[in-house]
């Protein structure tokens, strides 16, 4: 299991235009601006990563590192899932 905790910038450069599922996310007090987190599963199929995001149950956020062009279901904004959601 991966548990090396990297900021936004470290899984951008890591995992390039790859959808990220991270764990134990970090954000800005009073925000959801992601800061860093633990990357579970990285790819670059959308599908992969919301397959995981399915199994998991504690919170987390759903990543895409590559370019802000607006592309139906790519965000820089992380996608939150509140705990024990399911």
């Amino acid at each position: 299991m991966i548990t090396e905790r990297m900021t936004v910038e470290e899984m951008s450069k890591k995992y390039p235009n790859e959808w990220l599922f991270i764990i134990e996310p970090k954000t800005r007090e009073n925000t959801t601006h992601l800061v860093s987190g633990i990357v579970q599963v990285h790819s670059k199929s959308r599908d992969d990563v919301f397959e995981a995001s399915r199994k998991f149950k504690a919170d987390a956020a759903i990543r895409w590192t590559g370019d802000d062009t607006p592309q139906e279901g790519r965000s820089k904004t992380p996608l939150y899932r509140p705990r024990n959601l399911n």
